[in-house]
């Protein structure tokens, strides 16, 4: 009996222009600077046609019938902008490929990571949940800093924030342990 061997890729989407300065948002009620745009809403089903539409740009038809059929989306976190995919072995390399050439997801400006590549699923849902985990930490504490610096705790977070984040994680790390081979 043949096994079919498989990878799991763990991505990062960055989107720059939500990248901007904490300390530009922080303003007076009189300034009228506008908000910093939020990212796209991800959907598996967008992000598929635009991975094969970036298969097919990249690699031909060739390519893009050879690994269109060999990937799926296992997890995807509109939170942290986090992706679970899996590929057939063989195609690993142009998967990944046609990720770092992806340029654009929603009109908006994107810049693919793979932060993780395992040959289980176990292994990359621990991989997501300490990556979910750092970037909600980090998220928090950026916001709690730069919003109400005389609340903060002894971890950095007053009690609320502290109690929200521990929620977001709790939420986050369920989700991913939900995911079956």
């Amino acid at each position: 009996m043949v096994r079919f061997k498989n990878r799991y890729l763990l991505v990062s989407f960055v989107f720059p222009a939500t990248l901007a300065n904490p300390l530009a948002q922080v303003h007076d009620e009189d300034d009228t600077a506008p908000p910093l745009p939020q990212p796209p809403n991800l959907s598996e089903g967008g992000l598929i046609s635009l991975l094969r539409e970036s298969l097919s740009v990249n690699f031909g038809d060739v390519g893009a019938g050879e690994v269109g059929g060999a990937f799926s989306i296992k997890y995807l976190s509109p939170n942290t902008q986090i992706l679970i995919l899996r590929v057939a072995r063989e195609h690993l390399r142009t998967l990944w490929a046609s990720l770092t050439l992806l340029r654009r997801i929603g009109g908006h400006e994107v810049l693919t990571r793979v932060l993780h590549v395992s040959g289980t699923i176990r292994k990359i849902q621990h991989a997501a949940m300490a990556h979910d985990r750092a970037a909600i930490l980090s998220s928090a504490k950026r916001r709690q800093k730069f919003l109400l610096p005389a609340a903060v705790g002894v971890g950095g977070l007053d009690e609320a924030a502290e109690k929200e984040v521990a929620e977001k994680i709790a939420q986050s790390e369920e989700a991913i342990m939900a995911l079956e081979a």
